[in-house]
């Protein structure tokens, strides 16, 4: 009966040099064909473990975003493990996420976007930076059903979890950043009723916070989420795919471009959007005959509207010409925006010297709907950890027409609630009509999108005319 084989002695490799056997380790790239290399003989196999695995610290570093202070042998497993579910972890569905290997390629996704622009960074062709962590999320989305299923979801077996892994949802919200800019991926919404259906859900029955503002409701921001790519890239629903495609790279949605941080943080100054209503009576059809039944047109996304945000941050209650912010009572009475602070445990990847944030932070804002221009007044609020990853927040504002915060005009006021995803690049939520007060079980409501850009570019988008 044949014994596995080790390392030979009778090779060419051994009379070589540990320094030049170790030069050309480096050059593969294949981690196929390093695991064979270590196996020809004792002295490749030194060049890769011995040296107190120096090897698998630099093999580390040229291909993922570096943590400081991992010890090599450390590093040597997470490399070997990453790689394996890298190339294994294509072939789940990642429909719920409650399977064992499922999970695990789950959080391995999560420490890649937790551990993303620790180290080195570079930029694409339009100045925009680019880690080696993003280079593998983006790698692993092209070849997985992570955001590219083929089909709606199973049916919940007896006994199995119906919700979505609260990690797997972040992990999905935070990876669909990339696709709005990344050719090679299908668009295909296969349960874009259950997502229709939960937009315009009514806050009592789909808050999108739960456990007094500390938790996210994922899911229904998933729903956001998966009805916004309907229409943004969607060739066949015939809304926003054209207005989104002929967009400079700039000017649309895009991935985060610095490491996640804990606490209330400002964002980006400009920003472009958009947002979904249905005529009052079909939302209350809608509600009463939930998924399944009948898709509506949604209105505004159906004539590829796009809408321009500015906003100017607050440090901490002035803005940068000492101009202070006021908050009317009204707008407090409709958005509830001013929250007990929320703890922000600091990172494990942040630096010691780094201050410590604001938990909330005022902001102002001038937009244009159409041809209408608005105003915004509202909050950031800092949110724990979600799904394992930091980096969110709550963002509250009202739209309003008038200037006068001591009396304001009540005609006209839309309140938005949402979720800024981590690094601050992206925000999707709920707005409602506020100019009554109604019960939340009959709000008049739809979802919005926003996301920043590079460009100040408050031109209205409007169309021209032939």
């Amino acid at each position: 009966m044949s014994r596995p084989q080790g390392p030979f002695s009778n090779t060419a490799f051994n009379s070589l040099p540990i320094e030049l056997n170790k030069a050309i380790v480096h050059y593969l790239d294949n981690d196929k064909d390093i695991a064979t290399y270590r196996l020809i003989c004792r002295s490749t196999n030194d060049a890769i473990d011995a040296d107190r695995q120096s090897f698998w610290r630099a093999k580390f570093r040229e291909k993922y975003d570096f943590l400081e202070g991992t010890p090599n042998n450390q590093l040597r497993r997470m490399y070997q493990r990453r790689s394996k579910l890298l190339r294994c972890g294509t072939k789940y569905g990642f429909f719920r996420g409650h399977g064992k290997t499922e999970a695990r390629v789950v959080k391995m996704l999560k420490d890649l976007i937790i551990e993303s622009f620790q180290g080195a960074t570079e930029t694409d062709e339009h100045g925009r930076f680019r880690c080696r962590n993003h280079a593998h999320l983006i790698q692993f989305i092209l070849e997985s059903r992570l955001l590219n299923n083929d089909r709606r979801p199973p049916i919940v077996r007896r006994g199995e979890p119906a919700h979505v892994d609260e990690t797997l949802a972040a992990v999905k919200l935070i990876c669909s950043q990339f696709i709005f800019n990344l050719p090679g991926i299908e668009h295909n919404i296969f349960a874009f009723d259950e997502s229709q259906f939960a937009v315009y859900q009514s806050t009592t029955e789909a808050p999108i916070f739960l456990d007094n503002y500390k938790k996210v409701n994922l899911e229904w921001v998933l729903h956001s989420m998966n009805f916004f790519r309907h229409h943004m890239m969607n060739e066949e629903a015939q809304t926003l795919f054209y207005k989104i495609d002929e967009l400079y790279a700039t000017l649309k949605p895009s991935p985060w471009r610095e490491p996640l941080r804990q606490g209330a943080y400002t964002l980006s100054r400009y920003w472009k959007g958009t947002y979904a209503f249905l005529d009052h009576s079909e939302v209350q059809r809608l509600r009463k005959q939930g998924p399944g039944h009948e898709i509506y047109i949604d209105k505004n996304v159906d004539e590829g509207k796009i809408q321009s945000l500015e906003l100017v941050f607050a440090q901490p209650a002035h803005l940068s010409n000492r101009r202070p912010l006021t908050w009317p009572a009204l707008f407090e009475s409709r958005l509830h925006s001013l929250l007990p602070s929320t703890s922000a445990q600091p990172l494990k990847t942040q630096a010691r010297h780094c201050p410590k944030q604001s938990q909330n932070i005022q902001f102002e804002g001038t937009g244009q709907d159409l041809d209408d221009e608005y105003r915004a007044l509202g909050w950031l609020n800092a949110l724990p950890p979600q799904g394992g990853i930091p980096g969110w927040q709550r963002i509250t504002f009202m739209k309003h027409f008038s200037d006068d915060y001591q009396d304001p005009d009540q005609d006209n006021l839309w309140a938005y609630e949402g979720v800024v995803m981590p690094g601050g690049r992206m925000i999707l939520g709920r707005w409602w009509f506020a100019s009554e007060s109604v019960a939340t079980q009959l709000d008049y409501n739809g979802p919005f999108i926003l996301w920043a850009v590079d460009e100040p570019e408050m031109d209205g988008e409007e169309e021209e005319e032939e």
